[in-house]
């Protein structure tokens, strides 16, 4: 059910974004027809294992996030297919691939330094490359740079552009007759838990919807009381209430404040700890706190720092 639930999220953002910039079809009757496109691939493909269409049934519950879009259609189907580079199948219209210059039948050898051939499988049986590119991408905060090595008509080509993040919103698809659902829902509506649910329970958010006027930026929480938070894409998880040390990663955007040396996946100054106290019912927003007066410091890191800027009162079960 785990790739059934990516590939749906992946055509759903995929809809989304194409839905937002249609026109003049208003935005819900584009939405429902990729939607219907999105369902016909994937009982084509067998996804479903051969279930008949009138008794597909399932749930699909996500929160609101923020994802970075390429605009790229890569072939990744097997490791011999992408093992001189990525090829480019397609590339959608007004897509950050498309400014950059990417064109169907380019093949991509690196992006930002890192070569994406010869990578081999992943455990599922697809290109490494696919999943190697996609985890650069989700790396990156907007706006930040990025330059693709493209083998195009036998001829090196390198192309440059910045990162475009859309905000997708919270999603609730229900698929299949209203009596086949509950079996279902269960299994899409867990979140994230870290710790016992003791006397109480609460959440931590990092999804990025702070106010840019009050110099709040996107902030990655990447531990909770030493414990990992896991996948990227995941912006919510369950703490028991109490105090909890938290490991955050600041997403600032280049376009603010541009770092000499950045260190972003290891322990430099844009990784920084915060301990809050949870109170039970409670969710806790976290966002990165741009310091403008101390752009210009040279003592490290103190061009920001981790915040709560939201507590919302939020039925904890």
């Amino acid at each position: 059910m785990s790739m059934l639930k990516q590939s749906l999220l992946t055509v759903l953002g995929m809809a989304l974004a194409a839905a937002v910039s249609a026109q003049p079809v208003p935005a819900e009757q584009r939405l429902g027809e990729e939607v219907q496109l999105a369902l016909v691939r994937l009982i084509e493909s067998g996804a479903f294992a051969d279930t008949a269409g009138e008794n597909i049934a399932f749930t699909l519950d996500e929160p609101a996030r923020r994802v970075n879009n390429l605009g790229l259609l890569v072939d990744s189907a097997s490791a011999e297919r992408a093992r001189d580079g990525l090829r480019v199948l397609g590339v959608t219209p007004r897509s950050a691939a498309q400014r950059m210059g990417v064109k169907a039948g380019d093949r991509i050898v690196a992006l930002n330094g890192t070569s994406l051939v010869g990578l081999g499988s992943d455990p599922a049986g697809h290109a490494q490359a696919a999943a190697t590119m996609r985890t650069l991408v989700d790396a990156q905060a907007d706006g930040a740079p990025l330059e693709f090595e493209l083998q195009r008509d036998g001829k090196p080509v390198t192309v440059r552009g910045e990162i475009s993040s859309i905000t997708l919103p919270p999603i609730h698809l229900k698929v299949g007759r209203d009596e086949l659902l509950a079996s279902t829902a269960v299994a899409s509506r867990r979140e994230p838990e870290i710790g016992g649910a003791g006397s109480g329970c609460g959440r931590f958010n990092d999804f990025d919807v702070a106010p840019r006027q009050q110099d709040l930026y996107g902030a990655k929480l990447l531990m909770i009381d030493g414990v990992s938070t896991g996948p990227a894409g995941v912006h919510q998880f369950r703490v028991s209430a109490g105090t909890h040390t938290l490991k955050l990663a600041e997403l600032i955007p280049a376009k603010v404040y541009r770092r000499q040396n950045p260190t972003r996946l290891g322990d430099g100054p844009e990784i920084k700890t915060m301990t809050v106290t949870v109170k039970a019912d409670t969710t806790y927003y976290l966002a990165a706190k741009f310091n403008e007066d101390k752009r210009n410091s040279r003592v490290s890191g103190e061009y920001w720092e981790p915040v709560v800027w939201r507590e919302k009162p939020d039925k904890c079960g």
